[in-house]
């Protein structure tokens, strides 16, 4: 990936060219609008590569404050040993064992240093295989469905309609019915001539119920 080069990083070079070419800092301070110590600075800094005028990190290397190797090494033990309990009580088991630090400290630290683990979860694949039908009628698949007011092209006076569905997996034949009560009774009904209606014998008629 290619470094961006904003449009900073073009004036400090343009700087810096000027001040190189002119061998003046202070003249190139005043014609840019800038202090001559930033030029001086600048023009130090440059190598002929605009890279080189990048901001670099201000962070320090070190503090005097900073943990020690036994103090990491520490909280890395009791961490390993105690984190199925919480941070607290990581904090608790350290203190007891000399550590000094604040409960932030310690959990920046965790954080830095000690890599979260990912648990991958592990998806076992389903051996489930469709039934296959090699004939009409093998398996007829019946459900029973609310047909909504606003599919109905005539006045229902509050009474509320269902459609009954045959579908012969084998051939997709399908075989509607619309009753006003979802009982056992209209099934029945339904299934007395279904066959008559499909134009072949039913073997095996499957439900949502199995």
């Amino acid at each position: 990936m290619s470094s961006i080069i904003t449009e900073e990083l073009r004036f400090r070079k343009l700087v810096c060219e000027y001040a190189i070419k002119h061998k003046n800092n202070a003249e190139a301070a005043r014609r840019y609008h800038t202090s001559r110590q930033q030029v001086q600075r600048w023009v130090k800094r440059y190598d002929g590569t605009i890279e080189s005028l990048r901001l670099k990190s201000r962070r320090p290397h070190s503090h005097p404050n900073q943990h020690t190797e036994e103090e990491l090494s520490l909280i890395k033990r009791v961490y390993s040993k105690f984190k199925h309990e919480g941070l607290a009580q990581v904090y608790t088991e350290a203190k007891k064992r000399g550590y000094t630090r604040s409960y932030g400290s310690m959990c920046c630290q965790i954080r830095r240093n000690i890599p979260k683990v990912k648990v991958k979860k592990q998806y076992y694949k389903s051996n489930w295989k469709p039934d296959v039908v090699t004939y009409l009628g093998e398996k007829v698949q019946v459900d029973i469905k609310y047909v909504p007011q606003e599919c109905l092209l005539f006045p229902t006076d509050g009474i509320k309609y269902y459609q009954i569905t045959a579908i012969d997996e084998y051939s997709r034949k399908r075989i509607l019915s619309i009753v006003d009560e979802k009982s056992v009774t209209n099934t029945s009904r339904f299934l007395v001539d279904l066959e008559a209606r499909m134009g072949f014998k039913i073997r095996t008629i499957q439900t949502d119920n199995g």
